[in-house]
């Protein structure tokens, strides 16, 4: 969990609280979950290319490479519980699907290929977070960032590591933090969160 309380120097600026928060998104699920289609779609085709193959020679290299992936796939059922074992699996098979795409579609296969798997662990490392402040809330996601001041939001509150932000607009955004080393003081961020609003409301 990254948790970020944040009282700059004084000498610089009045006192300026801020709490920045990493939330959970779906982003790893579509990840794996992309990962294992990637997985299912060679053994398709390559099981495809070496029924259909004209060329005696070309079997045995699809039937390595059908093996070579049911070998790797053992592997990380047995070792999936160690860390980064997860990511350590999904380089190695794409370091045999870059091989099976440039042998069996060329060079612009192999880019193609490479252009989508790129683009898609980006998106997988791109974190959501939440940065809470005296100038409003900034919800950074993998595409945009949208900024909400405090008088667009009706209530926020932190709950056993689940954060719900209510807008007046009636939508209401729901997300667990994620885990680290540190725990945020839910009671102090609460505080500050009605502190912000009351204090907007009274402006109002």
């Amino acid at each position: 969990m990254f948790v970020q309380a944040l009282q700059p120097d004084d000498r610089i600026k009045p006192c300026l609280m801020q709490y920045q928060f990493t939330l959970k998104d779906n982003n790893q699920k579509a990840y794996r979950f992309f990962t294992w289609f990637l997985f299912f779609l060679h053994i398709v085709a390559a099981a495809v290319i070496g029924l259909t193959a004209k060329s005696s020679d070309t079997r045995p290299g699809i039937y390595f490479l059908l093996g070579a992936y049911a070998v790797i796939s053992m592997g990380y059922f047995f070792f999936r519980k160690k860390r980064r074992a997860f990511e350590t699996f999904n380089l190695v098979m794409a370091l045999l699907y870059a091989d099976f795409w440039l042998k069996n579609a060329g060079v612009t296969g192999l880019l193609i290929f490479a252009a989508i798997y790129v683009f898609v662990t980006v998106v997988q490392l791109k974190k959501t977070t939440v940065v809470f402040s005296e100038a409003g809330v900034h919800l950074s996601r993998v595409f945009k960032t949208i900024i909400y001041s405090w008088a667009e939001l009706d209530n926020i509150i932190l709950k056993d590591n689940l954060l719900t932000i209510d807008l007046r607009s009636n939508k209401l955004i729901q997300a667990e933090i994620t885990e680290g080393n540190e725990n945020v003081d839910e009671q102090n961020f609460n505080w500050f969160c009605k502190a912000q609003l009351t204090n907007n409301n009274k402006r109002s």
